[in-house]
């Protein structure tokens, strides 16, 4: 027999493909089997660059003309059915059931090509579905980022992998709400970077390490403190600022990053909804009219009606000169030290502020204070010290629950306004992303225009 095409009768097939072909993974199976049949010089008898030759051929002996068997037809018969069993023996019995009756290997790669071919559109329509609507909700997070990974592999190995970035975001937006700190902190870093998603998946697992740590969850009731800083692009990206943002965990849950929830858009602002976003003259101070409309415009003897209220908007911080940050989704007034609280007692309980790398934040005190008005004083009750606060942080939605004001923010500052007189009784301005009701000394130059 001519040994015109190689007979590798000693390869170990299971070694090079280690995958039984099924109906989910075809392209993994077919990039292994190509492997092996490059590696031995055998990729033409499926691809078609080695063709059949003829099975006889004519020889000519004493002017006679006769046909005679081709070993060179041979020598391919051999060599294609040994790539022939190579295939039955990679073929799970429903697809070996499919294709046993084809005669050479050829064939049967293009049969198993047109068949997997046409079902991976569909699988891959199901696969992109099923990443969509995967959820955590109640499995372990462990479970959840098994089924994740399962289905972006899944349509890998059909050939449409899954972009890092959409990835990462398909992965937090199936994790639920307990998960938003992290979540945002993560998305606000994605602008300056792209990590990887093994990344993101360790940074949400260390958070889920720190929330089971607590083993009753009915015991501890953690604040939130996410509102931050813009980040120096410089500084390592999971790392969230501790600063601003405080609220019951499980109520009004706060966001960490560069989010506008809660500061400064009008869609957020605490105002009674039968104010809705209606404009603060700054000329008579009432609600409703844009100073370039005022009536008293030009009247240049007119003095508002109680022109303490006009001084009110200089000084905006309570008696001991701290600097409030003010935030709609606070739950809670918190501040660093005692200095300046009435009423202070040690705080025994087991509330916790938590800040947006997951760490928590004891409590120490439990005291009370007051921001000067007009009107007298606008009190804070239950203020939480937390000595490892950065920012003190006052509640707008308790706010206006113990003392009755609605409070704005527009692109500048913050006013809380007396909801009985409309009339704005304290103001802050906007610095470096916050807004703040600072201590500022009473300074007589109240303008009557």
């Amino acid at each position: 027999m001519a040994s015109s095409y190689p007979f590798p009768d000693n390869v170990h097939v299971s070694s090079s493909v280690t995958l039984k072909l099924n109906n989910s993974n075809y392209l993994l199976w077919k990039t292994q089997f190509e492997s092996l049949l490059s590696s031995h010089k055998l990729i033409g008898f499926v691809n078609g660059a080695v063709s059949a030759p003829t099975k006889t051929r004519q020889v000519v002996q004493d002017d006679v003309s006769s046909e005679v068997t081709n070993s060179q037809y041979e020598s391919w018969f051999c060599t294609d059915q040994l790539v022939r069993s190579w295939l039955f023996g990679t073929l799970s019995e429903e697809v070996l059931g499919h294709v046993h009756s084809l005669p050479t290997a050829r064939e049967i790669w293009l049969a198993l090509a047109e068949n997997f071919n046409k079902s991976s559109v569909a699988r891959e329509f199901s696969l992109r579905r099923s990443l969509q609507l995967l959820s955590k909700k109640e499995k372990s997070l462990s479970t959840y980022c098994r089924e994740f990974k399962s289905i972006c592999d899944s349509l890998s190995s059909i050939g449409k992998p899954v972009d890092e970035s959409m990835k990462i975001f398909g992965f937090l937006n199936g994790l639920g709400r307990e998960y938003d700190p992290i979540a945002t902190v993560i998305q606000s870093s994605l602008s300056k970077l792209s990590p990887p998603t093994n990344d993101v998946v360790s940074e949400v697992q260390g958070f889920d390490s720190k929330l089971q740590s607590y083993d009753d969850a009915s015991s501890v009731t953690p604040h939130l403190a996410f509102m931050t800083d813009k980040t120096n692009p410089c500084a390592p990206q999971f790392q969230p600022s501790q600063r601003g943002r405080g609220g019951r965990f499980g109520q009004n849950r706060g966001r960490g990053g560069y989010t506008t929830r809660g500061r400064g858009f009008s869609q957020h602002q605490s105002v009674s909804p039968s104010q809705g976003q209606r404009p603060i003259c700054q000329i008579c101070g009432r609600i409703g009219h844009t100073a370039i409309k005022c009536y008293n415009r030009f009247e240049n003897n007119y003095q508002t009606e109680v022109p303490t209220q006009a001084f009110a908007s200089l000084q905006v911080s309570d008696d001991s000169g701290r600097e409030w940050h003010p935030d709609s989704a606070a739950t809670a007034h918190i501040t660093s030290s005692t200095s300046g609280l009435q009423e202070v007692k040690a705080y025994d309980g087991t509330d916790a502020v938590m800040v947006g790398d997951g760490a928590y934040l004891p409590i120490t005190h439990v005291g009370s204070t007051t921001i000067s008005s007009a009107k007298g004083t606008i009190p804070l009750h239950e203020v939480l010290v937390c000595p490892d606060i950065k920012k003190d942080l006052l509640s707008v939605g308790k706010l206006c629950d113990d003392y009755p004001c609605g409070v704005f923010f527009d692109s500048n500052s913050v006013y809380i306004i007396d909801l009985t007189t409309q009339k704005v009784v304290s103001k802050g301005p906007r610095r470096t992303g916050l807004y703040v009701l600072q201590n500022q000394v009473f300074v007589a130059l109240y303008s009557n225009r």
